[in-house]
């Protein structure tokens, strides 16, 4: 994960170079939301404090990765187990679209950004992405634990719990769980595979409003709330 930070720093640096501020930043954001959103979101938010000017292109890009988060989630659950995928594939693509469209509205509502003005940080920082790496191995070692001393009767607990580090890992077994002969329900599944995903949500949003500035959480906010409002919608009334 610290590798991965380092490389999303570098990537983010070399497009902003290539393709400029407002473009650059935004496909990074889609890249690194293909490996993981949560240290996307990490990056950008610390860097929010460094880069001025760049609050909303940013926002765009933390956005954009945790769209990717939930088409992979749908991906997942197609290839592991399809018949779990027409309970799931809803909730996810409410929540994604969702943010999209608001991505979107970012996106074009920036205005120019001065690159002569620009003051990129040193892509090569570790101090950050070290702390981040020990923080991402306590949160899997308190899931871990709650995965083992809970086990199946917790398994709402324990995707909510999962989800706050990695959804992929907990929707995969979800997925898995739900097979012919598995025991867990396919209902089942859909609300614990959706809880992992409010989970991992409000996570990377806990990363915004306690490493991101000030504009970067007034950016952000309304996308969380609205996603996690839909998520919610769907655990307990669809």
């Amino acid at each position: 994960m610290v590798v991965f930070i380092s490389g999303i720093n570098f990537l983010g640096y070399i497009l902003v170079k290539v393709a400029g501020p407002k473009k650059g930043i935004g496909i990074s954001g889609l890249l690194g939301g293909l490996a993981s959103s949560t240290a996307t979101t990490l990056s950008f938010s610390q860097r929010s404090h460094t880069q001025d000017g760049l609050d909303k292109p940013f926002a765009v890009a933390i956005i954009a990765a945790w769209v990717i988060m939930f088409l992979r989630v749908i991906v997942e659950v197609a290839v592991v187990n399809n018949r779990l995928l027409p309970y799931i594939w809803p909730a996810m693509a409410a929540m994604g679209l969702s943010g999209l469209f608001y991505a979107l509205y970012l996106y074009f509502s920036q205005t120019a950004i001065n690159e002569e003005e620009l003051n990129l940080s040193n892509p090569f920082e570790l101090g950050p992405a070290i702390k981040f790496g020990l923080i991402y191995a306590l949160i899997l070692l308190v899931t871990k634990a709650a995965e083992v001393y809970i086990g199946e009767k917790g398994l709402y607990l324990t995707s909510f719990l999962a989800g706050l580090a990695d959804v992929d890992a907990i929707t995969l077994s979800i997925a898995d769980l739900t097979k012919a002969g598995r025991g867990v329900a396919l209902s089942t599944g859909k609300i614990a595979i959706i809880l992992a995903a409010i989970s991992n949500t409000a996570a990377k949003g806990v990363l915004v409003f306690s490493l991101g500035s000030r504009s970067l959480r007034r950016y952000i906010w309304p996308a969380m709330i609205i996603m996690l409002t839909i998520g919610l919608v769907f655990v307990f009334l669809i």
